[in-house]
């Protein structure tokens, strides 16, 4: 039987997700009225990445339903990454990509399908976690932040959580370690969720205790996704950042 006992910033999160009402909950002190007559869309999120960033857009669409100024761009590409620019290039695409939306704030992340070697004209180029793989993602990490940092959006990349599998797990914190310092060093926001997917023991959590006291399920059955339910309690959270960011970026 899985340890279901979550730390305290889970439960936290939970009754910050539940307490909040759409973008105005993660803006404290907002008290206001929405207006009777929807406006037009002012604040605009680009969601990218792999199939973790389209779980966030999920996410973060049911936590702002209610509020017709943001709008959600989506642009998730299940099964792709960093690692792999032969399946699909984000340091290639991503400019026009931004050049087009023209997004406030960006929200990424990678590194699900990242654990594999890299491969170039068909053929293995760099073994993963070798010092040559290392630095060739290193580039491409520095790539998808300098194409944001010089259009001058604020970006924050989030984290991976911990897997069920050891050997993942160890991946995805070997990932995290390469993302943050780079992440912090272009001055964008790194988000990382390790602590909200695990138990006291710091051991891999599937669920996770709501303020009602009912038992939620917080991953996917591949131990690596989150469920519909552990999204909405990341995009909560994730709110928490996101709110003063889109101020600065549509303040005259």
């Amino acid at each position: 039987m899985g340890k279901r006992w979550i730390f305290t910033s889970i439960t936290m999160a939970w009754i910050v997700m539940l307490s909040a009402s759409g973008w105005a909950g993660a803006q404290a002190g907002s008290s206001e009225t929405p207006p009777a007559v929807p406006s037009p869309a002012s604040k605009t999120i680009l969601i990218f990445g792999d199939s973790m960033a389209d779980g966030l857009w999920g996410g973060l669409t049911r936590a702002l339903v209610r509020d017709p100024t943001v709008k959600l761009i989506r642009r998730g590409k299940n099964g792709t990454g960093l690692a792999r620019p032969d399946v699909y290039d984000w340091p290639a695409s991503l400019p026009a990509l931004l050049d087009n939306e023209k997004p406030d704030v960006a929200v990424l992340s990678f590194g699900l399908n990242d654990r594999q070697d890299t491969f170039a004209d068909g053929r293995r180029q760099f073994y993963f976690r070798t010092d040559a793989w290392r630095a060739s993602y290193s580039e491409r990490i520095q790539a998808v932040l300098a194409a944001l940092k010089e259009r001058h959006i604020p970006t924050i990349w989030v984290g991976l959580p911990i897997m069920r599998d050891a050997v993942v797990s160890k991946d995805a914190e070997y990932l995290n370690g390469l993302y943050e310092p780079a992440v912090l060093a272009a001055g964008a926001t790194f988000f990382p969720i390790w602590e909200m997917s695990v138990d006291t023991n710091r051991d891999y959590a599937s669920h996770t205790k709501g303020p009602d006291g009912r038992m939620r399920t917080l991953r996917s059955e591949d131990g690596m996704h989150f469920s519909p339910a552990g999204y909405d309690l990341l995009a909560h959270a994730l709110l928490q950042k996101l709110a003063p960011m889109v101020r600065v970026a549509t303040s005259p």
